[in-house]
């Protein structure tokens, strides 16, 4: 067994170095590169920023305008906000009790390109009320299943670090704009990492929250009534401090059920770590990647009473089939949904208009309807005695007090379009969602091709607040978001 591992991670290792060497030969050609913002405003975090507002300092439309400025400087390029409204956002900057519902609203499907949204979604509702300003709207992969951020009706997005990478999905387009400084926060959603993603790919922060707190109604076709389930909302920030302040506001009323308001001794704090997840059908784990989980816990080792230990949870090599069986029991129809609900989607029909150029939809698409229509499904009973042994094991081992540092994936973003040729890469992010506990992903600083990398930060169900902690005391240590473009002091 043991020579066998040794030889499928050499594959592996071999198939995803000459993936990113081909492609490399054709996307470095096209590489551009985004201008550093001429307005300082932009750099800023949200809550520094609506502390500014509060003393009149500066005014809520002078901000608008810095990051409406800044998306018309840098979207020609990165392709991250599809849909403006840069005259409603500065009315509402004026007088924020103007309600202007004119954003589209396709979900990257072709038939739905001309609709506009007649309400908004819950946690839109809620950040509006709470004195968000909706400047626009991002792009995503269709009906925000995918791992990069392309569809037919808006294109790709490209990564503010290096155009000629992708984003990730679903919040890809989101995450980019933020990274970019052409927005101070965001809001996305996570089924299998659609918020985490695209956080590690752009180098800020992203908090996937436990689940079922958060109203899902108006995310794409879901009505709020849909649980239980792995989707969820969550907050989305160059900045740690945002994270928090925003989940309260999507939270709602439910907001009490996390102890948000608890005051953690980042010293009490447990640290446990693992630096491999073992799953055959991903990408073999780094030693570089490996190497930023244990810059990380090398931290604790100064300041944390207790001295962080490796783990190994056997169950974590099941994260795909984990997480596909999971799918199974949401109460969405894929195949259905991507055809606007009109119709279903006919697996070999929709591949056979695909070959021919006749299709409305994406590869990725035809490969979640495969997924969905085609490809044998998971033992049930297997899946939930795996499931419910791993997740017992991860709350017994965590407690009340600790956290799991562990790998966000095993490269950082990858060029545009290769995500095809590792479909199940996204098993490092998905197994949390299975298993519905909340994770921070985490910046920790550039590579040495200039992408972000980072890691994730999970805990028990319901321990929000731990995880929120540990990121703000690894953003304080090695400085989290790092711009991509050069800062002029």
């Amino acid at each position: 067994m043991n020579i066998f591992m040794v030889i499928y991670t050499t594959i592996r290792f071999i198939i995803d170095y000459t993936v990113d060497f081909l492609f490399g030969l054709y996307f470095n050609r096209t590489r551009q590169f985004i201008s550093t913002p001429n307005n300082k405003l932009v750099l800023e975090s949200a809550t520094c920023l609506a502390q500014k507002i509060r003393k009149k300092e500066v005014t809520s439309e002078a901000v608008v305008k810095a990051f409406i400025d800044r998306i018309n400087e840098v979207n020609p390029i990165l392709n991250a906000v599809v849909d403006k409204r840069f005259e409603e956002a500065l009315d509402e900057a004026r007088q924020i009790d103007v309600d202007i519902r004119s954003l589209s609203i396709t979900f990257g499907l072709v038939p739905r390109q001309y609709e506009f949204g007649e309400k908004d979604a819950k946690v839109v509702e809620l950040m509006k009320k709470a004195g968000g300003i909706l400047i626009g709207v991002t792009n995503i992969p269709q009906l925000n299943r995918w791992v990069e951020s392309y569809n037919p009706v808006y294109g790709k997005t490209c990564n503010p670090y290096n155009t000629t990478r992708n984003v990730g999905g679903s919040t890809g387009g989101e995450a980019c704009i933020i990274a970019a400084r052409g927005s101070p926060i965001g809001i996305g959603t996570d089924i299998g990492g659609s918020i985490r993603i695209p956080a590690f790919r752009c180098g800020i922060f992203g908090h996937k929250p436990s689940n079922e707190l958060i109203s899902t109604a108006g995310l794409t076709f879901r009505t709020g009534v849909e649980n239980p389930t792995m989707v969820t909302a969550g907050p989305v920030s160059a900045h740690s401090e945002d994270l928090m302040p925003l989940l309260k506001v999507l939270l709602d009323d439910n907001v009490n059920k996390l102890q948000l308001n608890k005051e953690v001794d980042i010293k009490k704090v447990k640290i446990y770590y693992m630096l491999a997840y073992n799953c055959f059908k991903s990408s073999p784990m780094p030693t570089v990647m490996q190497e930023v989980v244990l810059k990380c816990t090398h931290h604790f080792d100064s300041v944390s009473e207790t001295k962080p230990k490796e783990v190994v949870f056997e169950n974590t090599k099941y994260g795909t089939s984990m997480w596909m069986h999971m799918l199974t029991k949401e109460k969405d129809n894929f195949s259905k949904q991507i055809m606007n609900n009109n119709m279903e989607a006919s697996p070999f029909g929709e591949i056979f208009k695909y070959i021919y150029r006749q299709s409305d939809l994406t590869i990725y698409s035809l490969i979640n309807i495969l997924n969905e229509k085609v490809f044998p499904k998971v033992n049930a009973e297997w899946a939930e005695h795996v499931m419910k042994q791993l997740k017992d094991e991860i709350i017994e081992t965590l407690g009340d007090d600790g956290v799991l540092l562990c790998p966000s994936e095993a490269y950082p973003a990858g060029y545009h379009y290769t995500s095809v040729l590792r479909p199940y890469n996204f098993s490092c992010y998905s197994i949390w969602n299975a298993l519905k506990v909340p994770v921070t992903q985490v910046p920790v600083g550039l590579n040495k091709d200039g992408l972000p990398i980072g890691i994730q930060v999970v805990g028990a169900p319901m321990h929000d607040h731990l995880c929120l902690a540990v990121a703000k005391e690894l953003e304080n240590a090695f400085g989290g978001y790092v711009p991509p473009f050069p800062v002029n002091n």
